[in-house]
């Protein structure tokens, strides 16, 4: 089980006008436990106006930069990242759990690979990680970074991405607000702009590796345009900001009308009954019942709430998270999870 340490901000920089890089310091203590690998995100928890919050966040530094740093980006009515943004202060301690997350490439020194990367918005986050480690560590490899912002006021990273001087990378902003020479930089990126971006040959349809890391619909058409393309499925790898938590939901059928459910968290071991027809999930119920129950998008996007199944059947309404292999595992995103059998066992601590 992952838990959570108290570590202290050493660093505050407004990144742009709505967004703040954090930068955090870890005790000599604590250094192999926050070790993390370019993309991954850490959850972050705190009080905000007496009510707990936690949130996760991807890690804006490569490995070798050695610091453990995030980007939050103000969003509306967003409780967390307002904070961030406008109370938040150097010396201030936040809780953080350690790095997490699938959203990886797999490099070596020996490498000659082309890698295209897709970000929009604050989605540059995890994508300059993996960008920066790619360029370290693989100096025979190229990269082809497709960028989309609304204006080139609100690129984030702008500096330090001007700041990369390397033959083997190639930055193609786009943008949706802003008056561009070239058509093919304006607009979204969606499968009429990624037909565009390919018969221009901008766009390589034989990469090693994609990623990408934006909203919901700009996933979906990448992913659909690359499958289109015959482009491998374990080539292909993304990130959500959120989902839309409606097209791609699973509905679960069921005979049961309850299952008891047994919790096993930190060694200990909690029971309560999950009502299939007014629970939303065995995470939520679970902090229904006052179990502190590691979680932070609640949108199967993060695998902050990964648990494995010990025993019983339970199904996800969404997984964005998972990889097959930890779904064969028996891992589930409890966020999503609803049982299917009369007992249902799982355990945190796997």
């Amino acid at each position: 089980m992952n838990n959570f340490s108290s570590l202290k901000v050493v660093g505050l920089n407004k990144v742009t006008s709505d967004s703040v890089s954090i930068t955090f310091e870890i005790p000599a203590e604590r250094t192999n436990e926050f070790k993390f690998v370019e993309g991954q995100y850490i959850t972050l928890k705190t009080s905000i106006k007496g009510e707990s919050v936690q949130r996760a966040y991807s890690i804006w530094k490569a490995p070798h930069e050695k610091e453990l740093a995030v980007l939050v980006k103000k969003v509306e009515n967003g409780v967390f990242s307002t904070y961030a943004n406008e109370s938040l202060k150097v010396g201030d301690v936040l809780e953080v759990m350690p790095p997490q997350g699938n959203f990886v490439p797999k490099l070596n020194s020996s490498n000659k690979n082309h890698y295209t990367l897709f970000a929009a918005g604050s989605g540059i986050t995890p994508i300059f990680s993996i960008l920066k480690a790619i360029l370290r560590t693989e100096e025979n490899s190229t990269i082809d970074l497709f960028y989309l912002n609304k204006t080139k006021s609100s690129v984030i990273f702008s500096d330090e991405l001007n700041n990369i001087s390397s033959e083997n990378l190639k930055i193609h902003y786009l943008y949706t607000r802003e008056e561009v020479e070239d058509s093919l930089l304006k607009g979204r990126i969606n499968k009429s702009k990624l037909t565009d971006l390919a018969e221009a040959g901008l766009l390589n349809l034989e990469s090693y590796q994609y990623f990408s890391c934006g909203p919901e619909a700009m996933i979906l058409d990448i992913n659909e345009f690359l499958a289109s393309k015959r482009i491998e499925e374990s080539k292909i790898k993304f990130e959500l900001f959120t989902t839309s938590g409606s097209d791609n939901v699973e509905e679960i059928q069921t005979e049961i009308s309850e299952s008891a459910i047994t919790i096993t968290i930190d060694d200990d071991e909690f029971d309560y009954v999950y009502k299939v027809d007014s629970a939303e999930s065995i995470l939520d119920e679970g902090i229904e019942q006052g179990l502190d129950l590691p979680y932070s998008c609640k949108g199967g996007v993060c695998c902050t709430c990964r648990a494995k199944i010990m025993e019983g059947t339970a199904k996800m309404k969404i997984n964005y998270a998972l990889t097959d292999q930890e779904v064969a595992d028996g891992y589930v995103l409890t966020c999503q999870t609803v049982p299917t059998s009369p007992v249902l066992k799982v355990s945190f601590d796997d």
